[in-house]
């Protein structure tokens, strides 16, 4: 019973995340051998995966479930570090102008100095939500740097044709969807869970555009790495 109440909390929105997430994963595993760059996704599936188990196993959250409640703010907190690092060195492989490149490291560091400075101050009673706007921001700032420098270079693929446009498209879209809701969700009261499911809205947008990434043929470099280790 408190499965189904877990589902329809979401007006099931959150199994149908989940049923792109395994898609996505499935997808990711075929075709791992044959995208280099786009490796460290499956693994991110994966963990997203993890995520959505974690909140599963501790709902409803209540007082006597101590273990179950941390256990989900350590799979939180652990993933939002994972999804942010993986992101931003993603974007970092396809960046040349060495001015951008730096300003995406230091947004990298500038994250782990908010994510240390937000735990010292609301240890043991934080919520990783307050992770999430900062991580927003910044990988929509590096989003947009890649999607600038995408526009000035010469490519004889056009960009739909290339891997790593869905990816960071995907990721744009997440992040700069996301920042406005969790900024205002807790303000919407009896409308928060309704609120909330867009989160789960946007990321079946973001994995399905994965398993759009994996299905295309391999860049440039992937090919020669393919083709080395046949």
């Amino acid at each position: 019973m408190n499965n189904l109440a877990f589902f329809k909390l979401s007006h099931y929105l959150v199994s149908v995340m989940i049923l792109f997430t395994i898609a996505a994963l499935i997808t990711g595993v075929i075709r791992y051998k044959r995208h280099r760059n786009l490796r460290i996704f499956t693994w991110y599936i994966a963990f997203s995966l993890v995520q959505d188990m974690a909140a599963w196993y501790a709902f409803p959250q209540r007082p006597d479930q101590n273990f179950r409640i941390t256990v989900l703010h350590v799979t939180n907190v652990a993933f939002i570090v994972f999804e942010f690092t993986v992101c931003n060195l993603f974007i970092l492989h396809y960046i040349g102008s060495r001015l951008r490149r730096r300003i995406i490291v230091f947004s990298g560091l500038l994250f782990l100095g908010l994510l240390i400075v937000f735990a010292a101050i609301y240890f043991p009673n934080f919520d990783e939500q307050r992770f999430v706007a900062p991580e927003c921001v910044l990988l929509t700032l590096s989003g947009l740097i890649y999607f600038y420098e995408l526009f000035l270079r010469m490519n004889l693929r056009p960009p739909k044709d290339q891997p790593a446009f869905w990816v960071v498209t995907g990721m744009l879209f997440v992040n700069a969807c996301d920042l406005p809701l969790f900024l205002t969700v807790r303000f919407m009261k009896s409308y928060y869970d309704e609120v909330y499911s867009l989160n789960y809205v946007l990321y079946i947008v973001f994995f399905a555009f994965l398993m759009k990434a994996f299905l295309l043929a391999p860049e440039a470099e992937d090919l020669k790495f393919v083709k080395t280790n046949q």
